[in-house]
Parts: C-alpha cells; structure tokens; sequence
C-alpha cells in the first residue's frame, strides 16, 4: 500500500516492558479457563444505534434513524454467558428503507473479545488475531506510551494504568490498529480503542470500523464491561461522493450483581434471547429513545461542525478500506444541471488518495449550450490532528452574484426547465485558491486562504424559451480579482436546549486596480425539544464594505433565499443586515407539518455603477415578510405561502430541507 507503513509509525518496538505486560494480561485471560475463578453476575445495560449521513466538509451529521436497545447480561463461574434482549424500539428520522441490524449492535462484548476478533457478525471485519491473544507478540509490535492513574469506586485506591500503543507487523494481513489499556500490577484490560488494517474488512464498502470498551476495576482483579462504542463507516466502493454512512452502536452497563440466584438449568438456554420491536413499554427503558443524541453530536438542532470536523481529521489518519480510486462528484448539480449561463451542463470526475492524509480529486465538466470546458482539480491535506491545507485550481466555474443562493443548483435546474425561470445572477471564474482550516479547542475553528481569479461575464444561453425574458441576464464586471480570506466560528449548546453558532468573514482584495475589504458576520441559534415535535431556528446576519467592488460582489436582498413576497433581488449595495425565523411543528411525524416564518431585512449604500447596470437601489428602510406553509418526507419538502411587508406581495415558494442542499 502507499505511503508510510503502520509499523514504521512506531518510533520504538517489541518494548520489553510492554511484552512483559502483555505476558501478565494473556496470562489472566487464560487463566479463569482452567482455575474457575470467573466472576459469576447479572447486570444490566442500556444503549443505542445511531445510524447518520457523516460529511466530509466538516457540517454537523445527518441523523436517519435511532434505536434503542435495552440487555440483560449473565455470566456464571464455569465462564458461560448469556444476554436477553428486553426492549428494542427504533424511530426513523428520515425517510429510508428498512432493515435490521447484525445483532453484535445490539449486544455486549463480555470478554473483551476471543482470540479472534469479529465485527458485524463477521460481515464487516473478521479472524483479526487479538493483541493479548494466543497470536499476537507473533502478529503484532507493543511500546508504552503513556501512563495514567485510575479511581474507580468499587477500588479504595487509585491503580496504574498503561498505555500500549498497538500495530502489526504486516498491514497486508487482518490486524489490530490502535492502544491498550493494561492496569500494572495484574494485567487486567481495562480500554482498548482501536481500528484495523484495510486488509480485515470484509465488506467492501467499509471506509473504516473503530471500536472503543471500556471496562471498570473490581476488587479481587476483576475487570468487566462498562461502556462500549462500535462505529462502522461506509461508502459506495466505487463512487466518491461528499458524504457516508455511519452507524454507531452505544452500550452502558451497569447494575452488577455478583453471585445472582438463577434457576437451574439457565445457562443451558440460548445464549441470546432478542425480543421483537416495540414489544416492551417505555418502562424498560432509562433514557428516552432521543435522549442522548446532543451528546453524540446527533441532535437536528445541532451547528457541532468544528467536532464533525475533528472527526474527519481524525479518521484520515486511519486506514481506510475503500480503493485509492474512485469515481468523484461533489454534488447532483455538478453532474447535471441547466441554467441561463451553461446550457445543460454534465460532468464527473476521479479521486485518488495516494496516502490516507493526501487526496486529490477532478472535476471535469462541459456546457453543452455554451460549447465551453470547464473544470477543477482540488488538492488536500490533513496536517496533524485538527488542521487540512487545501490548493484548488478551477476553469470557468459558475458563480452566483452575492452571498445569498436563491435556490440549490438541482432546485434551480428544475425552474429553469419547467418554469422557464433561472435564479441565478450567472458569471464564470478561472483560477486559484489555497486555504488552511484548523480547530481551535472543540468549540471554534479558524479559516485563512488566499485566491486569484479571473472574472468574465456569462452569455445568454436561449435554450429555455422564455428563461431571458423572464430574467434578463446580468451584466458582470470582468478582471482580475485576488486576495486574502480569513473566518473564524464559535459554537456552544445546553443553554436551555438552544445551541447556537457565532460566524464572522472578512475579505481583502484587489480589482481594477483598486482596493476592497467586505466583512460579514452571522449568529445562529435553534432548537430541538427530545422528542423532534418541533424545530425552531433564528438567525441575524449583517455586512459591510469598503472601496470598489465587481458589481456581482455586493450583498443583494429581495424575493426567495432573503426576503421572499419581494422582487427577487430587487435591492442591492454596500451594507446590509437580515433577521430571520422560523418554526416547525409535527403533525403527524415524519409525514406532515406546519410552519410558520418571518423576517426582515435592509440594504443601502448602494453605488452608482450598481444602481445604474442592475437597476437595483436601497431598500429604505426595513422590508420584511411572513408567511405560513407545509412540510412532508420529514420535513425535506416544504412549500410556503409567504407575504411581503410593506408592498410586497405573495409568494409561493417551494424549497428543500437545508441540511440537504449542499448536496443538489
């Protein structure tokens, strides 16, 4: 495989130390199979899979179904084990086919593993040798890397606990990537967290399987499970796309009860009882089946793009099992779309990932109505743990004139072919950017890049009857535009169920020989009460701008993507500062609801060449609107009846769910 080898990773090998530990902690796993010094208890554990849409921009994951389970767990002193399943109930959070789960989702690991390591029931990683196993000084290299003391309440004094840091001696062969967790004196596993070779994954459209178990410390060298968390991630082998599933399966146990009085003759049933969805009542649970999902990062309300960004990072210096090539789209609208500027576009390209902390990818494309090229090919790198360096060269990218889209590019392709109507202010750009984005804690991330662009107008393409007409083209201004970027966002969550999100913007460029700066800046706050009756978002965004811009660079406001029941784009300049509210509320869950919004919005300081190209001005004063509308297929489709304030008029606009939009 390219690239550094797992086992160079390891600045020191075969660490004497850490072989004398793993000695003691196979030696006490074997041990209990012949001196019958098993722990013999029932205890109880409760859990949840979470089954989400992970990005690879870094926005907060997509949640599409959530289950629940809750286990009993037995184990007697000949070192039998049973589990019986008592609840299972599931919710789906978007509209997806069906299917169960492999039961190893469902279910503890006891013995913190065999010899032989299975995950997905074999399905996605199998006959992977244990590092404290029979085959693993033959299979594997150990060091110490760090050392650490440990309270736990059922021990009166704190132990030491050793981290050995885990990797294969062949990456070629099934194997165990990641750190164990040994406590000193008797050898007893008390974490390991770990991923697996590419050569493990059985599955081909595994991207990566990571596992943590965490056990708590008994008196008498007893070491049982605590929490357990299985996350398995995957893509389409043979496509790149922006985006994978995940599904991440919890586990807490707790309430141990030591030498339990069972009947005769229990442990000679099946290992494993599974009741039938929603067979047991509430009662069976502790934590709601929604509870928990804002501690995982899964909330709908959610804004946690620095921690889904932290993730990314942290999975690319993993060994992914997907293939180094892979055929690459960015987005439905980048393999087809139609519009005034293009035509019909196509396109779709390649990606290669040479190393897992390097890809590159190529977007080709071409404009039918135009007879143009256009294209992009995007370098990446992960710099450490929370850093990615970008270098992005681009050929005639559409663009869209200020900061507000009036519609995703597929939404837009459909009004452009079925209502003659393109919304979109269309102009090209040529070439390149370099950006740095890094984490800062796990609430804020930083944003710095440089560009240089040449800027052209576009030309109406009469393709599509009366789409001119109905929206005369633009003119852009054309030139060499380059400069330096630099954001930076703060989020936080658990003031009273809100979370909100702080973005700030800022520009300096160059054009026409002149200089410019714009700053923007955005706060966000939303909503999600546990049970997902409801969904309630506010947002205030306002900018501001210096020297002379290109005409498509000034903000721009009126009709949908700002202020809808107003002239679509009708008001333009230098300044600008938009409110906007809205809130749902289920109906008949996942099928229907009502929503209600409204907003404001203001713009001025708009110069003369604006005015006088584009026929756009101030908008004197504060306009706003409010209106009322509908939600179906869990709140993806909508369609409102909005109102303009003052003089505006009625609108209907028909929209789609934003969390799906970057992807159209």
């Amino acid at each position: 495989m390219p690239g550094r080898s797992l086992t160079a990773q390891a600045a020191a090998v075969d660490d004497p130390a850490a072989l004398s530990l793993v000695r003691r902690a196979r030696e006490l796993r074997e041990s209990p199979l012949t001196n019958g010094t098993v722990a013999s208890y029932k205890a109880a554990a409760e859990g949840h899979i979470y089954f989400f849409l992970d990005r690879d921009d870094g926005r907060a994951s997509i949640p599409m179904r959530v289950d629940q389970v809750a286990v009993d767990l037995y184990q007697n002193s000949l070192g039998r084990r049973r589990q019986i399943i008592r609840g299972l109930r599931k919710r789906e959070l978007l509209p997806i086919e069906d299917f169960r789960y492999y039961i190893d989702r469902l279910t503890a690991v006891q013995n913190g593993f065999g010899d032989r390591i299975a995950i997905g029931e074999g399905r996605d990683v199998r006959d992977v040798p244990h590092p404290l196993g029979s085959d693993g000084e033959t299979t594997y290299h150990y060091r110490v890397v760090d050392s650490i003391r440990v309270g736990t309440a059922a021990r009166p004094a704190p132990v030491r606990v050793y981290e050995l840091e885990v990797r294969p001696r062949r990456e070629d062969r099934p194997g165990f990537v990641g750190s164990v967790f040994l406590e000193a004196e008797t050898g007893a596993l008390v974490r390991m967290i770990f991923s697996f070779t590419p050569a493990s994954y059985v599955d081909p459209r595994t991207d990566r399987v990571t596992v943590r178990l965490e056990h708590s410390l008994w008196e008498d060298g007893l070491s049982l499970p605590y929490r357990q968390v299985v996350e398995v991630r995957r893509e389409v082998p043979e496509l790149d796309l922006p985006v994978g599933t995940v599904i991440r399966a919890t586990l807490n146990v707790s309430d141990y009860e030591f030498n339990p009085e069972l009947q005769p003759g229990f442990f000679y049933g099946p290992a494993l009882l599974v009741g039938s969805y929603g067979a047991a009542d509430s009662s069976v649970f502790r934590d709601g089946l929604m509870d928990r999902m804002a501690d995982e990062g899964l909330s709908p309300a959610s804004l946690a793009q620095v921690e889904a960004e932290a993730r990314r990072a942290a999975r690319a210096q993993l060994t992914s099992g997907l293939p180094r090539v892979r055929v690459y789209a960015d987005r439905v609208s980048s393999v087809l779309r139609a519009n005034r500027a293009e035509g019909v576009h196509v396109g779709l390209g390649g990606s290669y990932a040479p190393r897992e902390s390097v890809k590159v990818d190529v977007l080709p494309g071409y404009g039918i109505g135009g007879r143009a090229l256009a294209g992009r090919m995007r370098w990446r790198w992960i710099a450490g743990e929370a850093a990615t360096a970008a270098v992005e060269l681009y050929r005639r990218q559409l663009r869209d004139a200020g900061p507000f889209p009036g519609a995703s590019g597929a939404v837009n392709t459909l009004s452009t072919v079925f209502r003659d109507l393109d919304y979109t202010d269309p102009w090209f750009a040529t070439g390149v950017t370099l950006e740095l984005d890094r984490t800062v804690g796990e609430s804020a991330g930083i944003r710095v890049g440089a560009f240089w662009e040449e800027m052209s107008g576009a030309g109406s393409i009469d393709a599509f009857g009366a789409a001119a007409a109905r929206r005369p083209l633009r003119r852009a201004d054309e030139g060499v535009f380059a400069g330096v970027h630099g954001g930076l966002v703060r989020r936080w969550g658990g003031l009273g169920g809100w979370e909100g999100e702080l973005a700030l913007d800022g520009t300096l460029g160059r054009w026409d020989s002149e200089a410019s700066a714009t700053l923007r800046g955005r706060i966000e706050v939303s909503r999600v009460p546990s049970d997902l009756s409801s969904h309630t978002s506010l947002s205030l965004e306002a900018g501001t701008a210096w020297g002379t811009l290109p005409l498509q660079h000034h903000f721009l406001l009126g009709g949908r993507g700002t202020l809808p029941g107003h002239d679509f784009r009708a008001y333009g300049g230098r300044r600008f500062v938009l409110a906007r509210g809205e809130t749902t509320r289920a109906l008949a869950p996942g099928w229907l609801s009502v929503r209600l919004l409204a907003g404001a919005g203001a713009v001025g300081a708009t110069p003369a060449p604006l005015a006088e190209a584009w026929e756009v001005g101030g908008t004197g004063g504060v306009r706003g609107y409010a209106g009322a509308g509908l939600a179906t297929l869990h709140d993806i489709v909508r369609i409102d009846g909005v109102r303009g304030m003052p003089d505006g008029a009625f609108e209907l606009v028909l929209s789609v769910s934003p969390v799906l939009r970057p992807y159209l």
